[in-house]
């Protein structure tokens, strides 16, 4: 059962190699695979130094980047982590453990970076997502650690460029078992806090999830930075 690691990015030289050292130095080694938005800095070129493979996305957005990361993957299990990620070193192995059974998981996050001020404003966001999904009887999955098995993404995929973690697990929860788990963390970067973060980020979040769930035709907004 091969796992492979997608690593979707654009203009992150100033993280992404440690995240990639992170990833080659798991105890369970899993393929990496990097996705480039077409970086203008040296975001592609640190890639190649550590990934298995490393491609261009299609100029489409991040749903559709995530689609290419799975598509180029050889692994049966396919996880998800962001540029400015640490994954803990045995994260791939625990990976590996927890997915018999399971068509997806996820765990929480946690910053690494940042004041106290900022990690506060971080907790009080997450933990705001989460209680917001588990009222509407859903368990919300973190795009920057989660984990699919790749038949599932074969037949369902990412539709949207924003909230496709959660568009995408909406849709699947229907035919397996999705599971939060507390010792599947992944270290987050907190840099993009700032002053009114959490009104802006709840607003945005907001407006787009009843987008969707109005299923209006206005583009849902792309995440690419």
């Amino acid at each position: 059962m091969g796992i492979s690691v997608v690593v979707c990015a654009k203009n992150e030289e100033k993280y992404i190699e440690n995240c990639l050292k992170c990833l080659k130095n798991q105890t369970l080694k899993p393929e990496i695979v990097v996705v480039d938005g077409h970086s203008t800095d040296k975001t592609f070129s640190i890639a190649k130094k550590y990934a298995d493979k490393v491609v261009k996305d299609n100029k489409k957005g991040i749903g559709d980047a995530r689609n290419l990361g799975w598509k180029t993957a050889k692994g049966d299990i396919i996880a998800y982590c962001d540029a400015d990620c640490l994954p803990p070193k045995d994260w791939v192995e625990k990976i590996s453990k927890h997915m018999n059974g399971n068509i997806c998981i996820s765990g929480p996050l946690f910053p690494y970076d940042g004041d106290t001020i900022m990690k506060m404003q971080f907790k009080i966001w997450t933990n705001l997502v989460t209680k917001f999904f588990s009222l509407l009887g859903f368990h919300y999955i973190w795009g920057p650690n989660m984990i699919f098995k790749k038949n599932i993404l074969k037949k369902y995929s990412f539709r949207v460029n924003f909230l496709e973690d959660y568009e995408l697990a909406k849709r699947i929860r229907r035919v397996g078992k999705i599971r939060i788990l507390r010792d599947i963390t992944m270290p987050v970067s907190v840099r993009h806090l700032k002053h009114g973060f959490l009104l802006s980020v709840l607003k945005f979040y907001g407006s787009n999830y009843f987008r969707m769930k109005l299923k209006r035709k206005q583009k849902i907004g792309d995440y690419w930075e």
